[in-house]
């Protein structure tokens, strides 16, 4: 026989009410634990971008500067490279 058949309607509703109960409590155990690991979370990153040793102002400049004069030579370059197989079409006669 099952279990339920076994119980009286006070002892069933007790039962769900029990159940339901247990259930709450357990989603809320959930949620304070993901409050809890979010915040250590946050605090962790916090910690870590305290430990990070940031170049000086010098170093970036000059980074940003080495950037800028990469792109620049690689726009120069796809640029060229764009001109002269305009050209080469141009002289066999492809036209787009």
């Amino acid at each position: 026989m099952n279990e339920n058949n076994k119980l009286t309607k006070e002892e069933l509703q007790a039962k769900k009410e029990y159940d339901k109960k247990l259930k709450k409590k357990l989603r809320m155990q959930k949620k304070e634990l993901a409050k809890e690991s979010r915040l250590y979370t946050f605090r962790n990153w916090i910690k870590e971008i305290k430990r990070v040793v940031w170049p000086r102002s010098s170093k970036s400049w000059k980074w940003f500067g080495i950037t800028i004069a990469f792109l620049v030579v690689m726009a120069l370059f796809c640029f060229l490279v764009s001109l002269a197989f305009t050209s080469l079409w141009n002289v066999v006669g492809i036209k787009v």
